[in-house]
């Protein structure tokens, strides 16, 4: 069967376009949605009650006494919701910013997204640019890994200060959960790895064709 190879080019081409559209718009899309939520959730940050999720901590435990304890097995609270209608103004602004940090992480990603279609688009694949944006998503994304949960730790420890809530020396007291420098938003870590080794695969990819064109 005799094929027509321009013809199957044009094909080929359109149904790469296609698909470059639809990555367009499905971006769009869900980047849109994000800042809208986002924006919801920094409004109710700051107008909403604080809630902190908290340990609930006694050197002789606090029983629950729930239905079905018995000699042999016992129930015990672990956790403790703290609401507060005061300002809070700092702790509300770190969580905001908290908010905001990833959320420029994500819009970030998608303008990288835009701008590698724009190269597949022009036929310019393994343009520089492309890789410096990966890059630069990757450092910010790694950086929000860590900024983020420091941000929303150091929120609540103003906010439990400011409660007023005892946190030692009782017989019964509350504790943030556990956090270190060490802590960090493992999945948004993850991501920022992935999208650095992109980075280096698409640099070393762009040397390879240079390469191969040279011999050509």
């Amino acid at each position: 069967m005799n094929t027509n190879p321009v013809a199957d080019r044009t094909v080929t081409r359109l149904g790469g376009r296609g698909i470059i559209l639809l990555v367009v718009v499905v971006t769009a899309v869900l980047t849109l949605s994000l800042l809208m939520n986002d924006l919801v959730r920094v409004l109710y940050v700051f107008d909403g009650a604080y809630n902190i999720k908290a340990d609930l901590v006694s050197t002789t435990g606090v029983p629950a006494n729930l239905p079905g304890d018995s000699a042999n097995t016992e129930s015990y609270y672990w956790s403790v919701l703290l609401s507060s209608h005061q300002e809070l103004q700092l702790p509300k602004t770190l969580q905001a910013l908290a908010i905001g940090v990833t959320t420029l992480t994500f819009v970030s990603g998608a303008l990288t997204i835009f701008l590698l279609c724009r190269r597949l688009w022009t036929g310019r694949t393994f343009a520089a640019s492309a890789a410096v944006g990966l890059l630069a998503v990757s450092g910010l994304t790694l950086v929000t890994a860590w900024l983020a949960p420091w941000l929303r730790h150091r929120a609540d420890q103003l906010a439990l200060d400011a409660m007023g809530y005892a946190t030692s020396g009782t017989s019964r007291w509350v504790e943030l959960p556990y956090y270190d420098a060490w802590s960090v938003d493992p999945a948004v870590l993850v991501l920022g790895v992935v999208l650095g080794l992109t980075a280096l695969v698409y640099l070393g990819a762009r040397g390879l064709q240079r390469d191969t064109e040279g011999l050509i």
